[in-house]
């Protein structure tokens, strides 16, 4: 009986077929430590993604349990958790509380860089999900500007919503870079920019929404900073109330929507919380998400709800030079971009 029990234990020691597979393949690779963070809920780990959805599920990773981020996608972080011994991919929304591991050399969690502002040229510019044979998103049109990170094989890379996004660049204008050094910049390129993407549809409420986005982004244009002046989302953008011309929209709350003054002034704060985020000379003051599972129009963890006094995104201007905003929204593409300014 001894011998059955030792037996048993030498066998639950062992390592699941697969489980460790991972980890023991990236073990030597010492792969960059960017990020810790926790598991808020179970985390399924996957050996590999496609696209906005995770193949091969291998293990799980429990609440509450420590983990490294080596990378981040729209919809995935990849992670490796020690006390499991096992590296792979789990879902963003799954994981909480992350930091930082060294703040001279890595960005903020979940910044996307851009790299180019560009114009749709051509009258119908389909968005897609993939390079080849992919489904359209969205169609732009002529005039409609966009924040893009790179280019692929002919194609410009953005990101809609929680993924990847591509659109032919030969349907657009030539790209004007970003600087990356804010401070050798001129007037005339954007120092950061970002794109978000809203609903189309025509029922009232979401064309009630849309004329707030273009009120808002309106209102942000407006806007120059000096060294040290604070932008305050709530007093700069609202009130939100029909007589500074906002229309009643669905607002996120609790995770649900109901209707308010102002719904869609979230989508634009969490757009320039986006390009906020590519400025070390921008300080942000005060700035929450919607909920653990943010809103949904953008990655977790890059959102930023305003409204009140608790909901509200402030920034100050560490820049030596005055920085200014120009937004726009056209055909489903809300864009902003921060420049130098006079």
């Amino acid at each position: 009986m001894k011998r059955l029990i030792a037996l048993l234990l030498m066998l639950a020691l062992l390592p699941l077929p697969g489980a460790f597979s991972i980890a023991e393949e990236t073990a030597q690779e010492e792969l960059p430590r960017l990020y810790s963070a926790r598991t808020r809920i179970g985390a399924k780990v996957y050996r590999s993604v496609d696209k906005t959805e995770g193949i091969d599920h291998f293990t799980s990773i429990p609440e509450h349990v420590y983990v490294y981020v080596h990378s981040l996608d729209p919809t995935f972080a990849y992670v490796t958790c020690a006390k499991y011994n096992v590296t792979g991919y789990v879902k963003r929304v799954c994981l909480e509380w992350p930091k930082v591991k060294d703040e001279s050399t890595t960005p903020p969690y979940g910044v996307e860089f851009n790299h180019y502002i560009t114009t749709v040229s051509a009258d119908d510019a389909p968005v897609l999900t993939d390079i080849e044979n992919g489904e359209t998103l969205v169609t732009l049109h002529k005039g409609a500007k966009l924040s893009i990170i790179g280019y692929e094989m002919g194609y410009a890379k953005l990101i809609y919503h929680r993924q990847y996004a591509y659109i032919d660049s030969n349907l657009l204008e030539s790209p004007v870079p970003v600087y990356y050094y804010p401070e050798a910049a001129g007037t005339d390129a954007p120092i950061a920019a970002y794109t978000s993407f809203y609903k189309l549809t025509t029922d009232e409420a979401n064309i009630s929404r849309m004329k707030n986005i273009d009120v808002a982004c309106e209102k942000l244009c407006a806007i120059t900073l000096g060294y040290r002046d604070e932008l305050d989302f709530n007093k700069h953008i609202g009130p939100y109330s029909a007589k500074n011309g906002y229309f009643p929209a669905p607002v996120l709350v609790n995770e649900g929507t109901k209707l308010g003054y102002g719904g869609g002034t979230c989508q634009v704060a969490s757009t320039l919380y986006n390009v906020i985020l590519q400025l070390p000379g921008l300080y942000v003051l005060q700035r929450r998400a919607h909920g653990n599972n943010g809103a949904s129009y953008l990655p977790i963890e890059v959102d930023a709800a305003v409204g009140n006094k608790t909901l509200n995104l402030r920034f100050r201007n560490l820049f030596s030079f005055p920085v200014r905003i120009d937004a726009s929204a056209q055909d489903g593409a809300l864009t902003i971009a921060i420049y130098r300014a006079e």
